[in-house]
């Protein structure tokens, strides 16, 4: 027991020093002092921003951090785990490890912006528990423990990435002068739902039929937030000769991910002007879509895009009370054919109106449409109906039928299940190479080949198959037959077509080591022959020659017998010791 006080008493004392050259205050007597957490700061870690996780794309997820104890935090890290999964590997994201916080001060904060991926490859919407996990040292450099912060991530189909739309064309005179100049004001919208848009760059080409009278033909807008409408104004004047009341508009911007260049991203606008043709003046107005436009060439299920129309009275009279619809389009399923709707507007039904169209005027609406995520790749006619009143309001309404088509794509995908390339093998002998793999995505892949290629012989080195259909498997077998010792190297090499008839390639390389073939055991008398007998030096088996293999099961034979008979040998001894034991007895 003395021993013992006297050891409680020299790590009190060493305990007391510790406190005392860190800072920290005396306990009071007989209190339990623990070194190491005096020293162990206290972090709290919260998601403060978390973006949509689309598919094939990345996402940014921001952590902020913050130190609400008196000790310092050094050398902070990250790192992510999924709830359910003992590998972070086996889900569909991969991140790019942010740098390490060399030291968060006592009541400090700091933020970890991380980026992950959605993997281009994943074949379905989900949701995932993805976990963030801080790490920190104390002052003297050890584990002061572990924070979480753990959220919902889904992935998506759809795309976030932000587009400019413009909404409607407003002439800011009532009766504009045309050959002396009159104002205009394009309103654009920011669609985007996550994103707020920077440096906002406008350019105005009037062609042939306008000139811009502005110093410049360019504007700039220092921000657009989120979901937000934006008016542009310009001044314009009408050219002599002109043709038509189109003008060009091409936008660029930046936002959070990214930027859209000014050259790349131009729409052609028509002014709401009467043209100075006077053809089309009949009693009944007529109006048409002359023109429509979708703000991305490839349309991608469960994408949301833009479908600007520009609908034409091609009258001198106006026209009053115009309702556009759009109608059901056919969906090919399983079972047939049947209408539904593919394409559904983004806030608003599926019906918009507009008060008036003047006569020999174009005017522009731009409608924002979700692709649904299940549709089949192909193109689809999509009805649209406006019905309208001439000018006196007429209560028999004309009606004008029209189609838009909008070609939809769905992301191919190939899955490559079992992949058995041996990683050794003997020179001149054949290696297997096998691969199991199916079609996991929604469109048929076309010209469909695999190939095994390397500095190696093969066989069956290649396999053709005209389509792979959806959801069908197959499998592919070769052979590679190595000629030398050494390091091989190869490459399995799966090509198909897409239903955007473009090339598709993935490559598994791989790599084998290759030793020398073993040489024939010798035998009696010379050479073990390939079926075992013996070879003398002329390399002819030995007459009356015993082959190894015939050796072999002779030897296996005799110990077989001898082991029968050791066994019956102890039987019989068993049987005479029984025998004895009941003779004494009695």
């Amino acid at each position: 027991m003395t021993a013992l006080f006297k050891k409680g008493r020299a790590g009190m004392a060493l305990a007391v020093m510790l406190t005392m050259l860190l800072g920290g205050s005396l306990p009071a007597y007989g209190a339990l002092v623990d070194v190491t957490d005096s020293i162990n700061p206290i972090l709290t870690v919260e998601l403060t921003r978390q973006d949509p996780a689309v598919i094939g794309e990345e996402f940014t997820m921001v952590y902020t951090i913050r130190n609400i104890s008196n000790k310092p935090a050094f050398n902070l890290t990250f790192d992510a785990s999924i709830e359910g999964m003992s590998d972070f590997s086996e889900g569909p994201f991969t991140f790019t490890p942010p740098e390490t916080i060399t030291l968060l001060d006592e009541g400090g904060t700091a933020t970890l912006a991380v980026k992950f991926s959605v993997g281009s490859d994943t074949a379905m919407e989900k949701t995932y528990r993805l976990i963030g996990h801080i790490t920190c040292q104390n002052a003297t450099m050890q584990p002061c423990g572990t924070y979480t912060a753990m959220s919902s991530v889904s992935t998506t189909f759809t795309s976030v990435k932000p587009t400019l739309a413009v909404q409607d064309i407003i002439l800011l005179d009532k009766e504009p002068d045309v050959l002396n100049g009159f104002g205009i004001r394009i309103m654009v919208k920011n669609s985007s739902l996550i994103y707020d848009l920077r440096n906002v760059q406008f350019k105005l080409d009037g062609g042939d039929n306008f000139e811009v009278m502005d110093i410049s033909n360019k504007k700039e807008i220092a921000k657009i937030y989120t979901n937000d409408t934006v008016g542009v104004d310009f001044k314009l004047r009408a050219l002599e000769g002109r043709s038509s009341n189109s003008i060009k508009l091409s936008t660029g911007y930046s936002y959070a991910n990214g930027s859209v260049a000014l050259a790349d991203n131009t729409e052609e606008l028509f002014l709401p002007l009467p043209t100075e043709s006077t053809a089309g003046n009949g009693a009944i107005p007529r109006v048409i879509i002359k023109k429509y436009t979708l703000s991305k060439d490839q349309v991608l299920a469960g994408d949301r895009i833009d479908l600007t129309l520009a609908i034409e009275n091609t009258n001198l009279k106006p026209v009053r009370n115009i309702l556009i619809s759009f109608g059901v389009q056919d969906i090919q399923t399983d079972t047939g054919t049947s209408s539904g709707t593919v394409f559904s507007p983004v806030n608003s039904s599926n019906t918009f109106h507009l008060d008036m169209i003047a006569g020999k005027t174009i005017v522009s609406k731009t409608i924002t449409l979700y692709v649904d995520p299940g549709a089949a790749a192909k193109t689809y006619i999509v009805p649209v109906i406006i019905k309208y009143e001439d000018d006196k309001g007429s209560k028999t309404d004309l009606t004008v039928s029209d189609n838009v088509n909008i070609p939809v794509t769905q992301q191919a995908k190939l899955q490559v299940m079992t992949l058995n390339i041996p990683s050794e093998g003997f020179a001149g002998q054949p290696v297997p190479v096998t691969a199991e793999f199916a079609n996991a995505g929604k469109v048929d892949l076309t010209e469909f080949t695999v190939s095994l290629e390397g500095d190696f012989q093969a066989q069956d080195a290649s396999m053709y198959l005209a389509k792979l259909a959806i959801g069908a498997t197959n499998s592919y077998a070769g052979m590679i037959i190595p000629q030398e010792e050494g390091t091989l190297e190869g490459k399995l090499i799966f090509s198909y077509t897409d239903n955007n008839n473009q090339t598709v390639t993935e490559e598994h390389p791989f790599t084998m080591q290759v030793m020398a073939m073993m040489e024939p055991e010798m035998g009696e008398g010379g050479m073990a022959g390939p079926d075992g007998e013996i070879l003398g030096p002329d390399g002819k088996p030995i007459e009356g020659g015993i082959g190894l293999l015939d050796r072999a099961k002779q030897h296996w034979l005799s110990m077989l017998l001898v082991l029968a008979i050791l066994g019956e040998a102890g039987y019989i001894l068993r049987i005479k010791r029984k025998a004895k034991e009941e003779f004494f007895d009695e």
